[in-house]
C-alpha cells in the first residue's frame, strides 16, 4: 500500500472517534443563520484515563470548521466543509491530503452553514428526549476563562448486569458558553479514580482567515480506497 494511503487509513478511523465525538460536537441537527454563528479559535484539550493528554487547535467559521491534533506523535488536520459537503484529511509531514465527500442528501435536508448542537436546558437536548440522562443546572452566572457559562450536573444509568445494581451511573460536569452554543468544558466521573476531562481554552472571537480552510500549496492529493472507506464508515456508525 502506498505511503500515504497507509497513514490515512489510521489517521481517518482514529480521527473519526475524537473529532466527531469531540469537538465536532458544535455540529449537530440545530441550524442556525450564519450571522448568528460566532466565529472563534481555541486550544483543545483532552484527558482520558490512562493516556497520555491530546492537545490541539480548532477553527470555526461561518461554513467550515478546523481541527487540529497531534496523535501518535504524528500532526494531524481535518476540515469540514459545509458548502462545499466534504472533509479534507491533511496530512503535514507527507504534504499530502485526502477529500471525502459527504453522502448524498435531500434538497429540504442541505445547509451550507456550521451548526450548533442542542444545549443543556434547550427543549431538544438529549436529556428532554431520553428518561436515562437527567440534567440539572448548578449555577445559571458561572465564569471560566473569562467566558461567561452555565454549569450543569448530567447523570447518565448505563445498564451493566456485571454489578449489583444492574446500572452503572456516569455524572457528567458541564459548562455552557451560551454566546458561542457549545459547552467549553466538560469533566466526566466513571467512578471515584476514574475522570476525563475535554475543555476549549484560550478562546478567540474574530473572523478566520480563509487560509486556514484551503489546501496548502505544494500538497498531493491522496485518492481514498475501498478499503478505507469501510473502516471510516465502520468507525462512523452511531452508538447503539
Amino acid at each position: 500500500m502506498h505511503r500515504g494511503l497507509q497513514f490515512f487509513s489510521r489517521i481517518i478511523p482514529a480521527t473519526a472517534v475524537l473529532v466527531f465525538c469531540m469537538w465536532m460536537d458544535v455540529i449537530s441537527s440545530n441550524v442556525v443563520a450564519n450571522d448568528e454563528i460566532i466565529e472563534f479559535s481555541a486550544n483543545t484539550i483532552e484527558q482520558i484515563p490512562n493516556r497520555a493528554p491530546i492537545s490541539g487547535k480548532l477553527y470555526v467559521a461561518k461554513d467550515k470548521i478546523r481541527i487540529e491534533m497531534a496523535i501518535e506523535g504524528k500532526r494531524r488536520i481535518v476540515i469540514r466543509d459545509f458548502s462545499a459537503r466534504k472533509t479534507l484529511h491533511l496530512n503535514p509531514a507527507a504534504k499530502e491530503y485526502m477529500e471525502v465527500p459527504w453522502p448524498a442528501t435531500k434538497s429540504n435536508q442541505f445547509h451550507s452553514g456550521v451548526r450548533r448542537p442542542p444545549l443543556p436546558g434547550d427543549s431538544d437536548h438529549h436529556c428532554e428526549k431520553f428518561a436515562q440522562l437527567k440534567c440539572k443546572m448548578l449555577n445559571k452566572e458561572g465564569e471560566i476563562y473569562n467566558r461567561k457559562t452555565e454549569k450543569w450536573e448530567i447523570i447518565q444509568e448505563v445498564p451493566n448486569k456485571q454489578i449489583q445494581s444492574g446500572k452503572r451511573v456516569i455524572r457528567s460536569l458541564v459548562w455552557v458558553d451560551r454566546r458561542l452554543g457549545v459547552n467549553i468544558r466538560e469533566e466526566m466521573f466513571f467512578d471515584v479514580n476514574s475522570k476525563s476531562l475535554r475543555e476549549l481554552r484560550d478562546i478567540k472571537e474574530g473572523p478566520q482567515s480563509e487560509k486556514l480552510f484551503q489546501i496548502p500549496t505544494g500538497y498531493r492529493r491522496v485518492e481514498i480506497s475501498a478499503k478505507t472507506e469501510t473502516s471510516r464508515t465502520d468507525n462512523m456508525q452511531p452508538a447503539k
